[in-house]
């Protein structure tokens, strides 16, 4: 299952972040119908995850958007933790190795930038990072990650505000 909820957590992040080219065809209205036809389509919308779930009960915030903006932080995280820290993170959210190919969709998260630009492309704004972070750390302690491991995501995951 949670392998299956990577899965889709990388899928419909590579197709929020890859979106940005509709702002140059067509208005926020259409965009965000053709995203929702996309996500149906795939049969994400269908899907509850336990940390879409805590997202969106906490946050006012859509399920895709969820998982939009959970993708960002852990392709950022894939892309800067140390190999310990990553062992140990995908054992818990094992998403990179779930698709074939989901390293190259997500490469591009480098910095904390790279996740307030996914962030915006989810059409969430940025300022909400500091209200994902714990919850993502919460649900994350809930699954047995280490103080090691939060540690390393909570200083990753700091933002400028």
């Amino acid at each position: 299952m949670k392998r299956s909820a990577a899965s889709l957590a990388i899928l419909l992040f590579a197709a929020n972040a890859n979106a940005n080219f509709l702002d140059a065809v067509v208005d926020k209205d259409t965009q965000n119908s053709l995203l929702k036809s996309a996500t149906e389509e795939a049969g994400i919308a269908d899907h509850s995850l336990p940390m879409t779930d805590l997202l969106t009960n906490q946050l006012s915030v859509s399920p895709e958007q969820a998982l939009s903006g959970s993708s960002a932080l852990f392709s950022l995280a894939q892309n800067q933790l140390s190999s310990g820290d990553l062992s140990e993170l995908e054992s818990l959210i094992p998403w990179s190795s779930s698709i074939p190919g989901a390293q190259n969709l997500l490469g591009g998260v480098e910095s904390m930038q790279a996740v307030e630009s996914a962030f915006k492309a989810a059409g969430i704004d940025p300022s909400m990072i500091s209200q994902f972070v714990p919850v993502i750390l919460g649900y994350l302690g809930d699954s047995g990650a280490s103080e090691g491991l939060l540690g390393s995501l909570g200083n990753l995951w700091k933002t400028n505000e």
